[in-house]
């Protein structure tokens, strides 16, 4: 199935294929690469660097760069979900073309004038059936300095950046591709944070918590998180969860999940370790260029 949503577009950027994927942020680095049967090319690489500096991560890519021989090869990397954006904006669909366009190009100029950091962007518009009374577009935002942040630390560790996605669409395009059914929701839950996206034909929403149970997962926190993301469901009317991300390797945690939340199903990713949630749909989507 070819991922559509949108991706976000790095200047002078170029249509490529890379099945390299990193995910980089704050705390942790990983490393996967598919082949075409969407097995492992090599071992998964998980770091957890959170107390190193810029140098230090550049090293620690550097060396398995190195090790895997993949000095100089394009790779598809995302933007954390706390450093960009994503706005949803619904139109008539009996506007014409031109009229469209007119009001897409508005609404990301208001965007940008709000924003007083330098930014990247991109949009894509949803499909739609005949019945659609609204064209819904859905419009990427991501700060200039996060993605220069990805990119000099690959290109330092002798990497190329070929594709940059978001990590919100990123979520998404993984229930597309494992053509879960619409509407859906997925809880992602990494060690230090959480995101919950739902998507359906007509809206997009999500929702960042940032709860870590490497940290903090004594009962307090636990129920304060589990409140959190049972206010998020009830208020936006969410049922169905599927779970996602390291928490599914965390026995005692994802018990006390599936009793309190609405799971409907684990999203888990078969040879590849549900660590690799992220950078393995980001490999897929890399594939598909």
């Amino acid at each position: 199935m070819k991922l559509a949503l949108p991706k976000i577009s790095l200047p002078s950027f170029k249509k490529t294929k890379a099945s390299l994927a990193v995910q980089i942020n704050d705390k942790v680095l990983r490393i996967l690469e598919l082949n075409d049967e969407k097995k492992p090319v090599f071992e998964p690489v998980e770091v957890l660097w959170g107390e190193k500096d810029e140098n230090q991560k550049v090293d620690i890519l550097k060396n398995y760069v190195n090790r895997y021989n993949l000095r100089g090869k394009e790779v598809i990397s995302c933007v954390p979900a706390n450093d960009g954006l994503l706005k949803l904006y619904k139109y008539p669909a009996t506007m014409s073309y031109k009229d469209l366009q007119h009001a897409i190009d508005w609404a990301i100029k208001r965007e940008l004038s709000m924003l007083k950091e330098a930014t990247v962007y991109d949009y894509f518009t949803l499909e739609r059936s005949k019945e659609d009374k609204n064209v819904v577009v859905l419009l990427t935002l991501a700060k200039e300095d996060s993605i220069n942040k990805v990119r000099k630390i690959l290109e330092l560790a002798g990497l190329r950046l070929g594709i940059l996605d978001y990590e919100v669409i990123s979520i998404i395009n993984y229930g597309l591709y494992s053509k879960l059914s619409v509407p859906f929701v997925i809880l992602y839950i990494d060690y230090h944070y959480s995101l919950l996206a739902s998507y359906s034909r007509t809206n997009v929403v999500y929702f960042t918590v940032p709860w870590s149970f490497k940290e903090s997962s004594d009962e307090h926190s636990l129920e304060e998180f589990l409140a959190e993301i049972r206010n998020i469901v009830v208020i936006n009317d969410l049922s169905s969860l599927c779970l996602a991300g390291p928490i599914l390797a965390e026995e005692r945690l994802l018990t006390r999940i599936l009793e309190t939340l609405p799971i409907l199903t684990l999203l888990d990713l078969g040879d590849v370790k549900a660590n690799f949630f992220i950078p393995y749909i980001l490999s897929i989507r890399g594939m598909q260029g």
